[in-house]
Formats: C-alpha cells, sequence, structure tokens
C-alpha cells in the first residue's frame, strides 16, 4: 500500500524545500513520489484562495468555518490521485507540502476548549469521513521554526493575511498544540545556540524519520 507523508511548516518555515529534498531522496532510492502543494498555485481551487483570500483587500471577511472550506476543497481536488496512490505498492508515496492539518492549525488559532476541539472535528469529519474523503497521513511532519527567522526569510516577499508577528505566532502555537495531540514528528529548524540549521542537515533528519513508515 502506498504512503502519505505530511510537511507542515510557519511561512517560510522550510516546507516547501524539504519537501523538494524528500521527493529527490525518494527518487534516488527507486521510489515513485508524487509531490503536492497547498494551496495550488496551478488549480482553481488553490487561486481562488491566493486571489479572493490570502493576497485580497475584500471588504467582506471569511469566517473561521467559510476559510476552511476554501482550502478543504482545495484539498480534495486531489482525492482520486491521493486515493490513488494508496491503493498502489509501497514504492508510491505522496508527499505534501501543507495538507488538512494546517487548516486545523490556522483555523483554531486563538480558540480553546469546546470551541477549538469543535472545529477540528468539523474539519477532520469534512476531510476524512465524507464524501469524498481524503487519505489519513501516514506521517506528518512539523519544521519548528522561530517566528522571528520566519519573518526574516518574509521580508523578501509580499505578505499574505497571515504573515504578521502575532499571527504567525499563535499559529506556531496551534501547530505544537496539534502536534503532540496528534502525535507528530517535530524537527528543531534551529540548533540549540539559535542558529538556522542547514538545509542538509534538516533533511538528513527529515529522511531518518520518513525512513520509519517506508
Amino acid at each position: 500500500m502506498g504512503k502519505l507523508i505530511v510537511i507542515e511548516a510557519l511561512d517560510a518555515g522550510g516546507s516547501q524545500t524539504q519537501t523538494d529534498a524528500l521527493v529527490k531522496k525518494l527518487k534516488k532510492n527507486k521510489y515513485k513520489p508524487l509531490q503536492l502543494h497547498f494551496p495550488q498555485e496551478d488549480r482553481a481551487t488553490g487561486r481562488l484562495i491566493y486571489d479572493k483570500f490570502l493576497l485580497s483587500q475584500n471588504k467582506l471577511k471569511f469566517s473561521r468555518r467559510e476559510q476552511a472550506l476554501l482550502y478543504i476543497q482545495d484539498f480534495l481536488s486531489r482525492a482520486e490521485d491521493l486515493a490513488a496512490i494508496k491503493s498502489q505498492s509501497a514504492k508510491h508515496i505522496a508527499v505534501s507540502d501543507r495538507y488538512a492539518s494546517s487548516t486545523m492549525a490556522y483555523q483554531t488559532i486563538g480558540l480553546s476548549g469546546a470551541r477549538r476541539r469543535q472545529l477540528i472535528n468539523q474539519i477532520s469529519w469534512l476531510c476524512f469521513q465524507g464524501t469524498p474523503s481524503l487519505p489519513k497521513p501516514d506521517l506528518t511532519i512539523f519544521l519548528d521554526t522561530p517566528v522571528e527567522i520566519s519573518l526574516k526569510h518574509l521580508s523578501r516577499k509580499k505578505k499574505d493575511f497571515f504573515e504578521t508577528k502575532a499571527k504567525l505566532t499563535a499559529i506556531r502555537n496551534s501547530y505544537l498544540k496539534l502536534a503532540q495531540e496528534q502525535k507528530w514528528a517535530i524537527i528543531n529548524s534551529v540548533n540549540d545556540r539559535g542558529e538556522q540549521r542547514t538545509i542538509q542537515d534538516i533533511h538528513s533528519e527529515v529522511w531518518e524519520i520518513v525512513q520509519s513508515v517506508l
């Protein structure tokens, strides 16, 4: 049976870089990876997120549930592709830069207790139990990057709706809480001195963890 591996991170936290590196490593080791990135800039569902929400100055605000639904429809646009991977041999691996886990983290910032749990359950049902449905990841890795480093990387690009210090701090806390609850693997993106680790150093740790599910 094929596998689904998800890499999560803050914006500019290295998830795309590490997804690229993992796919390259899998190919080198004779696996057949399908690489995904959400939101999908090259699909209508993803463009809707960028154009009408993330980069938009729209005065009509989306609620948390409406934001979640925008992302969920983008994930579901690849439901058949992911089901095909899962139905094939163990050599077929889907590697996704973000997935339903990111929507759970982002849409529950500032929530606690019953309200937080209710929204997580709603997102989980829509993604994994509704029709169509998505496969659950076999492994989720969270690259834990300090907010200051994320902001430093983001200084080179136009910021979107979530890319402020306050929001990124809340999102990081939300990710860490989910990671503990759902038993994700957590990789620190900085060393003991608070310095950014090299891409290769982080990739080596990613690969070591990934091998446990292959």
